[in-house]
């Protein structure tokens, strides 16, 4: 049976309110010491806002749109996945209790990249409400704008190429201080870049930073509440920051901006460089 718009847009929003509750009943039972909560709340969440975006063409609208562009950007969210959290593991920067051998691809395969585009969603419903809509223009070329586009590409290969030498067990004495610098500094030439690419950067960078906020807190809070995400200290940036360590910090921030750059590569890529 065809439905009419307004049959659409109520089942639409039914649907949306069964999954927000979801998502607020999972993070509940998360608080209440519930290990396995995360999987479902984002699943939840990444549906309900991606029904909400959807006419923002975002990746829900997107996988049912252009499935192989989907899974090619599921399949980069969860390669970027395994590495980085292989790396985390060999360097002993923090492991799962409940989380072992075959186990892990729950983690690789579900957590980290629906995580990434429940984050997507969040940050174009941020954008949506603040006034910034996340559009990106092709601005005149610059020597800036040349610079940063050259420079950046090259900051992310070095930092994938770091990043793949401490997941094959390069020791983390030579690896973790390179990691840290090369994420720093291409965080800050990522968002540079993006001045080139967007129309509203004061407020669009104020997006990415609530989006982090939240991102880290929904998994942070209640990843040490059921101590299903075990943090280890390191031998640097150990000072806390509302109760996480500053790394951890810029871990979620370069988590984000990872998600967007993927985002943009992939799917924008017809209509920015």
């Amino acid at each position: 049976m065809k439905l009419n718009s307004g049959q659409r847009f109520l089942y639409a929003r039914i649907t949306i309110l069964v999954l927000l509750v979801g998502a607020f009943a999972l993070g509940v039972l998360g608080f209440r010491g519930f290990p396995f909560w995360y999987g479902g709340f984002v699943l939840c969440f990444w549906g309900a806002l991606g029904l909400l975006n959807y006419g923002q063409h975002s990746s829900l609208w997107l996988s049912y749109k252009k499935p192989w562009l989907f899974v090619l950007l599921y399949g980069a969210l969860a390669g970027t996945s395994f590495l980085s959290d292989t790396f985390g593991l060999n360097a002993h920067l923090w492991f799962y209790p409940f989380y072992h051998g075959i186990s892990l691809l729950w983690v690789w395969l579900v957590l980290y990249p629906f995580g990434g585009l429940a984050i997507l969603e969040l940050l174009y419903f941020l954008a949506g409400h603040l006034d910034a809509p996340l559009e990106f223009r092709q601005y005149p070329q610059t020597q800036g704008h040349r610079f940063f586009d050259v420079f950046e590409s090259l900051l992310f290969l070095g930092m994938v190429g770091v990043v793949v030498l401490g997941a094959i067990h390069v020791p983390s004495g030579l690896t973790l201080p390179a990691i840290f610098a090369f994420v720093v500094v291409w965080i800050i030439s990522a968002l540079l870049k993006l001045r080139f690419h967007i129309t509203h950067l004061g407020q669009y960078t104020l997006v990415i930073v609530l989006t982090t906020l939240l991102a880290t807190l929904s998994y942070g809070l209640s990843g040490f509440a059921t101590r299903s995400w075990i943090c280890l200290e390191t031998t640097f940036f150990d000072v806390l920051l509302f109760g996480f360590p500053f790394w951890v910090w810029v871990g979620s921030f370069w988590f984000v901006l990872i998600t967007l750059r993927l985002w943009i590569f992939l799917v924008l890529h017809p209509k920015v460089k």
